[in-house]
């Protein structure tokens, strides 16, 4: 199984990004299916205009069972911003409707596709750390 075919819902992929996926690059999951160019990791930061989210402001709400909130971002289509220019960045929509992934895996996820089964919740504060291989 690759990192690319674990898709998620986009609050629970912020909640395992580091620092709640602030300045992180996610794009909807469909978007690839439908033959949309996204973003993919390069080495070399060259790749073609992409559709993505640039995510930069996050409010999560880890208290219950599956993390809850809303991400606000700037907007690319086809390598053209479409967050007017005049508005820093706008709310993300879609972000329980539709599956999402992030360009660089979160580190949980990588976790819990090596050992075959589900990390320990990243909203339970007593559950213990990754270990580091």
């Amino acid at each position: 199984m690759s990192f690319a075919s674990r898709p998620v819902q986009l609050p629970r992929l912020l909640s395992l990004l580091p620092r709640d996926g602030m300045n992180a690059v996610v794009y909807e999951t469909r978007w690839a299916e439908m033959g949309v160019p996204v973003p993919t990791y390069s080495a070399s930061g060259a790749s073609p205009p992409t559709s993505r989210w640039e995510i930069k402001k996050v409010r999560l709400d880890l208290s219950g069972p599956k993390p809850m909130g809303r991400a606000w971002g700037v907007f690319y289509w086809k390598g053209k911003r479409m967050t007017p220019d005049d508005v820093e960045y706008e709310r993300v929509k879609g972000g329980l409707k539709y599956m999402w992934q992030s360009v660089l895996p979160p580190p949980r996820l990588v976790y819990e596709l090596r050992i075959g089964t589900k990390a320990p919740s990243a909203v339970d504060p007593a559950a213990p750390a990754i270990p580091s291989s």
